[in-house]
Order: C-alpha cells, then sequence, then structure tokens
C-alpha cells in the first residue's frame, strides 16, 4: 500500500527565498471586520441598548444661569489725597474678576441663599422603581397630580407637589430620611427614621413631634398636592452640608478673558428652584458689594469728620497768631524771595499732612510690613526732610519777615487743609449714600424649559463610536488569541504537504450539527443532500476533481480522513465527499473506523450495531455491517459496538482482507479514522490507505501539529498526501477568492427542484445496483470462508 502513496502527485521543491510571510495590510484588517460584523453588531447593539435606557431611565438635570458685571473699582477719596509721587498702579484698577468668582463661591454668599430658599430641607416622593420616575416626568402637571397604577398609590406617578415652610429635627436626626403620608382632607401623618409614626399634623399648621431628645421635631407644611396613601421622604440637613451641595452643582467662570463678565450657573432636577437659586446667589452678591463699598466709605467719613474739628482749630489759632503779629508791627512788607518760599513750604507741609493722614487710614486694616506702608512712609520722609531745607532757607530772612512768613503759612496750610477735607468728606458722603458697587445684573436666570442633561445626540453618538471600537477590539483579540499560520504557502513548505482544498464556512452545515446533537434531524443530515448549492459543496467538489484526476489509472481507491485532533471537521469532509463521487455514477463505500467516538450513524440516522468492530472481532458478517443509504447514494459501515481495544482489532482482525474483498465492487472506500495525535488507529489503518489527506480548521492547527502529524505517519510507512482546510471563515484574508457561490435568486425554482430530483434520481440508481452487488459480495465471501476450512 506505500507503493500507492509514493504515486501521488509530487509537487515541485519550493525556494526558500522565495518564501516570505506576507505582511499585513489594511485589505485584510478590512476583510477581518467584514468577517466579524456579526460580532461588531452585537456589541454595537448591546451599547446603545444600555444607552437608551439610560435615556430613558436616567434623571433629568436642569442648568439656570446669569450674566454679572465686575466694574473696576472706583476710588472713593478725594484727588488731594492721592499721592502724586506714587506711579504704582492701584490695585482697584486691576480686573478682579477672578477674586469675585471665589467671593461667590465663599460661604458667606452661598450660606445666605441656603437660609433664605430653606434648602436644608431636601423632600421628594416615592417613585415606583426603574420607571416610576419617567412616567412621573411624562406627566404634564397642568393636568392635576396622576392616578395610581394599578393601585399602588405608595408611590407617585406624577403632579404632586410638597412645600415646606419649616422643618427642624433634633441634631442626631440631621442627615436622617423621615417619611411623610399624605392624608385626606389635607391632613400627613410623619414618620420617623425607623418608619415609626411620629404625629399627625394639617397644612398650613405647625406640628410638633416628641422624639425624646432634648428638642422636638418641627415641621409646617406649606402646600401639599398628592392622593391619599402617597410617601414622601424628607431630610433635613446641617447648613454645612447644604452649602457643600450647593457648591458642588454651582459653577462661576469669566464668559471670556479680560472682559469681567462673569456666568453663573446652577445645576439641578428642580427647574423652579434652580431659578430662584440663581437669582438669589446674584442679588445677594451684589447687595454684599453695595453694603462693603458704603461700609468703606462711611468709615473714611468717621475718619474725616474726627479729624475736622482738630485743622479747624488749627486754623483759627493760625489766623489770631498772624493778626495779632500784624497788630503789634504793623504792616510788614513779604519780599519776593520770601513769597515764592512761602509758597513751596505751604504747598509741601500741606502734602506732608495728608501723607500722614493717609498712612493713619492704611493703619486701620494693613500691617507695618504693607508695601502700601512702607512707600506712604517713605514719601513722608522726603517731604520732611524737603520741608527742613525750606526752613533753612527762611531763617536766612529778616526776623520780622521770618515771623510774617512763618505765621502766613500755618494760616495757608491749614486753610488748605481744612477745605480739603471738607471736600472729602462731602465726596463721602455722597458715596456712602449713593453707592452701588462694583457689580450689575446683566441678565436674570429664567426656569430652563430644556433639561441640559442628558443629551441624546451626543451619548448615542459616543455610544455608536463606543459600540463600534467594542466589536472591533472584541474581533481583533479573538483573530489574536487563535492558531493558525497566516500564509498557507508557507506552511505547505515548512510542512512539506500540499494543500488539496480550502473550504468554507457554511451557516447550513452548523445547523445541521446542531439538529443533529438534539436528536431532532430523522434525514440523512449531509450537507449534499440537504443543500447541494452551498459554497461548501462546491469546494469539495474540486476536491472530488482533484482526486479523480490524481488517481485516475487505478481501478479503485481507499482514501483514508483524519486529522491531527478532534473536531477539526474530517467527518464532515468524509460524508460529503463520498456523497458527491457518488453522484458522478460511482459506487463508493464510507466506513466509519472511529470505533471509540465515532458519530457518523448519528449522520445518516441509522444504528451503529453491528459495524466494524463486529466485523472485526468475528461476530458479524460484512453483508450485515454494510447499511445502503439510497438517499444519499452510497454504502456505509458504522463503528459498531463499543470496542476496549480498537487498535489491537486494526491489527487482528483481516483489515487488510477486509479492504480488498471491497475493492472488487466499489470504485472508493472513504475511511473516517481517528486523530493521529489522539490514537494509533489512523497509523494502523494508512497502511491499507491509497491516499491519506489530515482536514486542520482554521484557527484551531499550527504547522507544528501538522509536522508532528505528518512524522507519525512516516513512522508507520505512510506518506500523506495533503492537507485541507477547514471552515474557513467568510472574507478570510487567506483565500480571498473562496468568495464565489450560487445565489438562491440567480436559480429559479423549477431549476433547483430539477437538480435535487436528478440528484436524488442517481442516489436511488446507485442504490438498487449495490443491492445486488450485496448479495454477491455475501456469497462470494461465504465460498472464501468454505474453501479455507477445506
Amino acid at each position: 500500500m506505500y507503493s500507492h502513496n509514493e504515486a501521488t502527485l509530487q509537487l515541485p521543491p519550493l525556494n526558500p527565498s522565495r518564501i516570505e510571510e506576507r505582511g499585513v495590510s489594511i485589505r485584510d484588517y478590512v476583510d477581518l471586520l467584514i468577517e466579524g460584523r456579526k460580532i461588531i453588531l452585537m456589541a454595537l447593539s448591546a451599547v446603545l441598548l444600555v444607552t437608551t435606557a439610560y435615556l430613558l431611565f436616567a434623571p433629568r438635570t436642569y442648568k439656570a444661569d446669569a450674566l454679572l458685571r465686575i466694574d473696576k473699582n472706583k476710588a472713593l477719596l478725594a484727588a488731594p489725597l492721592r499721592s502724586e509721587a506714587n506711579g504704582a498702579q492701584a490695585e482697584a484698577d486691576n480686573p478682579r474678576a477672578q477674586r469675585e468668582v471665589e467671593i461667590l463661591r465663599s460661604r458667606s454668599v452661598l450660606g445666605k441663599v441656603v437660609d433664605d430658599l430653606n434648602l436644608m430641607v431636601e423632600a421628594s416622593p416615592y417613585y415606583f422603581p426603574v420607571i416610576g420616575e419617567t412616567l412621573a416626568r411624562r406627566h404634564d402637571a397642568h393636568d392635576g397630580v396622576a392616578g395610581s397604577w394599578w393601585g399602588f398609590s405608595r408611590w407617585a406617578w406624577g403632579g404632586e407637589k410638597l412645600k415646606i415652610a419649616s422643618f427642624t429635627v433634633p441634631d442626631r436626626y440631621l442627615g436622617k430620611a423621615f417619611t411623610l403620608i399624605a392624608l385626606e382632607q389635607g391632613r400627613f401623618r410623619l414618620l420617623g427614621p425607623k418608619d415609626e409614626e411620629l404625629a399627625e399634623g394639617r397644612i398650613g399648621e405647625m406640628l410638633i413631634a416628641d422624639m425624646g431628645e432634648t428638642a422636638p421635631a418641627v415641621i409646617k407644611i406649606e402646600e401639599l398636592a398628592a392622593h391619599p396613601g402617597t410617601h414622601f421622604e424628607l431630610t433635613r440637613k446641617t447648613s454645612l452640608a447644604a452649602i457643600e451641595k450647593l457648591q458642588k452643582a454651582f459653577s462661576v467662570k469669566e464668559v471670556s478673558k479680560d472682559t469681567d463678565i462673569l456666568s453663573v450657573e446652577l445645576k439641578g432636577r428642580e427647574p423652579e428652584q434652580l431659578a430662584k437659586s440663581v437669582n438669589d446667589i446674584a442679588n445677594i452678591y451684589v447687595n454684599a458689594t453695595v453694603n462693603w463699598e458704603s461700609a468703606e466709605a462711611s468709615q473714611k467719613l468717621g475718619f474725616l469728620e474726627s479729624q475736622l474739628p482738630v485743622v479747624k482749630e488749627r486754623l483759627e489759632k493760625a489766623e489770631q497768631g498772624l493778626s495779632s503779629y500784624r497788630q503789634q508791627h504793623g504792616a510788614v512788607d513779604i519780599s519776593a524771595e520770601a513769597e515764592i518760599l512761602l509758597k513751596q513750604a505751604s504747598e509741601m507741609e500741606t502734602l506732608g499732612i495728608q501723607l500722614k493722614q493717609k498712612y493713619e487710614e492704611q493703619n486701620q486694616h494693613l500691617e507695618s510690613a504693607h508695601p502700601d506702608m512702607i512707600a506712604t512712609k517713605a514719601q513722608i520722609k522726603r517731604i520732611d526732610q524737603k520741608l527742613a531745607n525750606l526752613d533753612k532757607r527762611i531763617k536766612d530772612l529778616p526776623r520780622t519777615q521770618q515771623n510774617v512768613v512763618s505765621l502766613s503759612r500755618d494760616v495757608q496750610v491749614n486753610t488748605e487743609l481744612y477745605t480739603s477735607l471738607l471736600n472729602s468728606a462731602q465726596e463721602q458722603r455722597i458715596a456712602a449714600a449713593g453707592s452701588l458697587g462694583n457689580s450689575r445684573i446683566v441678565d436674570f436666570a429664567v426656569t430652563p424649559e430644556k433639561p441640559y442633561w442628558p443629551k441624546p445626540g451626543l451619548l448615542l453618538a459616543v455610544a455608536t463610536l463606543l459600540g463600534l471600537s467594542a466589536g472591533s477590539a472584541i474581533v481583533f483579540l479573538r483573530h489574536s488569541l487563535q492558531r493558525h499560520d497566516n500564509y498557507p504557502a508557507l506552511l505547505e513548505y515548512q510542512v512539506g504537504l500540499p494543500l488539496f482544498a480550502a473550504i468554507p464556512h457554511s451557516k447550513k452545515q452548523r445547523r445541521l450539527a446542531r439538529l443533529i446533537d438534539q436528536g431532532r434531524d430523522r434525514e440523512p443530515g449531509i450537507l449534499v443532500s440537504q443543500d447541494p448549492l452551498d459554497i461548501s459543496v462546491e469546494s469539495l467538489r474540486g476536491l472530488r476533481t482533484t482526486l479523480e484526476a490524481t488517481f485516475a489509472g487505478d481501478a479503485s481507491k481507499v482514501i483514508m480522513v483524519s486529522s491531527p485532533a478532534p473536531g477539526m471537521g474530517k467527518s464532515f469532509v468524509s460524508t460529503n465527499l463520498s456523497a458527491l463521487l457518488a453522484s458522478i455514477k460511482k459506487r463508493v463505500l464510507i466506513i466509519d473506523a472511529d470505533m471509540r467516538n465515532g458519530r457518523l450513524h448519528e449522520a445518516f440516522s441509522v444504528n451503529k450495531e453491528p459495524g466494524l468492530s463486529d466485523l472485526l472481532a468475528g461476530r458479524a458478517t460484512l453483508g450485515e455491517v454494510i447499511v445502503s443509504l439510497p438517499d444519499v447514494g452510497v454504502d456505509f459501515i458504522p463503528r459498531g459496538s463499543m470496542a476496549l481495544n480498537p487498535a489491537e482489532l486494526l491489527v487482528l482482525g483481516n483489515l487488510e482482507e477486509t479492504l480488498e474483498q471491497l475493492k472488487s465492487f466499489y470504485n472508493h472506500i472513504v475511511i473516517d479514522s481517528p486523530p493521529i495525535l489522539g490514537a494509533t488507529d489512523a497509523a494502523v489503518i494508512g497502511k491499507y490507505a491509497d491516499a491519506t489527506f489530515l482536514v486542520v480548521k482554521e484557527g484551531r492547527y499550527t504547522a507544528q501539529e501538522l509536522e508532528v502529524s505528518f512524522r507519525r505517519f512516516q513512522q508507520v510507512g505512510v506518506k500523506p498526501n495533503g492537507f485541507i482546510i477547514n471552515d474557513m471563515k467568510e472574507g478570510s484574508s487567506y483565500y480571498p477568492y473562496y468568495g464565489y457561490a450560487y445565489k438562491r435568486t440567480d436559480m429559479e425554482p423549477k431549476t433547483a427542484s430539477m437538480f435535487t430530483a436528478g440528484y436524488q434520481a442517481v442516489g436511488d440508481w446507485l442504490g438498487k445496483h449495490q443491492d445486488r452487488d450485496y448479495l454477491l459480495a455475501s456469497e462470494s465471501i461465504e465460498d472464501t470462508d468454505d474453501k479455507a476450512q477445506a
């Protein structure tokens, strides 16, 4: 038998330098994605389904916003009080938007909002689980309170209202949930955190409930609209907790850089409450800035008014001194030089007094190390030095003129200072009375009509992108985890076996296998008979043509089909190849040689006993084990009863003589053997076969497995003819040209039925003739047995 294998078609040797593993191209990725389109669509559908459920049941979040304009600080001190020598830009001249943002988020502002709007108390109705809030949201509040569904009056179904004027609890119950139950005739019942009944009250009346603490629970309801039995959850939080919650939902940002326009935003579930809260925050902030500036003006005014009597007294004394001196000495002429010195001295002394007043004012709210304090002190020191120089020059004047200049300077300085203080005091009175602050409300918040979140368009777009990405990632991950060689030509070179066929994946065969496993298929589960136009059948027809051309010189052939491991599809190839060989008027016998786990009898819907094991063990004759299958057009020998020693039966059971007898009656004998790496049965059977093929499944084989299988056969003197790749996925990048097949719409129903009828007629004809050959075979076998005994 080994000589038959040597006679097989030999391929020319391949040049190793020309065998290169093909690189991955964009077409490979596209084909892989097309192949895994079902996984991608499933992932996309799952993500879109979750997103749609979220859009339906997620609570709606609204956003209310207002615009504030921040003006630069207006100087409230009079112009004479400013030092012209200080060229630094004042702090008030810089934009203060960032500082105002922090002021808006401060507890002093938000705490006032929490107190004004009673945000420390939270109240919400009980909704039916999962769908209750969605149904309540769809109810129009103008239609009143929605009726309860199926009698579930405990939950709210839309249109319920609860407005609490005040609610206080003992300190240990802060943050814990109380329950309020609506009753008939404007009454309600209050339950404690442990659902204990506390008290019953009426809308508009103060309800005091004793809880065994130093302070009772006190509640007053202003408005309650709900069906009797509806439950509400009440919670009293601390002021700090309410402020922190408001800070998380509250945001302030500058609309654009250097515009000093702030956008105040607040997010939450209740649209009306949001608008009120934002407007309250804006009003409180604007009023606070007005009060701060008014208080600052009042403080400056108080300081000026305290200095006016002192300066006025100095002025009166200076005037009296000058008047008395002139009365004693008469009119004294002042020279031009003395007038210039008098003017300069008066200006310097006036400026020095103003700087000292400024220093005292700064000292009330600044530290001594502050840069402004240091600058003012330096200016005072320079003015004192100039005054000292002027005094030296005045002392050089005649005695009479010195006295007149000194007295005139005191009068002039005190007059200017007194006049300046009067003007500044009047300005501060006006500023304190008409202060508008440095903030303005540009736009007030309005009640939002549409929710801010969730956004259906954005979420669906993101979900689509995420679903496609996740599905593609699963496809690539599955592909990377599969065991395969990327280039079949390289695989042929590495193993030394030619590739005879690449059989595409068949959806119909998958369904047939599932029906066979479930025991629901009463007819032969052969793809050729069930669907002759399947793409896998077309590929097997190519294999049949190759075999006929390769072994055309021999009268009959024994073809063994094996595989490296189970689950590769050798039984599928054996059964369908046998049926295709029978369809061209060949007498075909298929033998299930897997006496351990053979299942060909299930595919053909026949009994497994008697079979090959019974024949080799001598418990049955050849005529008893051969089963005629007219629907398929082949004869079949099942595996037989369970055998504990299949390899011994194959060696001792005269398998070679049996095959020689069968060759005289059949053109082809197809043997479905066990996997070569799992048992030695295939190696024993291969010695009697004319052709041996290894079936591997795409994604589940490696070159090492094929090479080991090839060596197993070589060890017993069997040389496999080639290998067959089974179950290639549609659109596979390895063999992209296996994409051609007849479409169902391309063949008329009448033509298809004629094709099936002709195929059935061939099978019937073969069945009739093979029945006659069975009888002849049985008689010949009996004669041989008699001669052997003689």
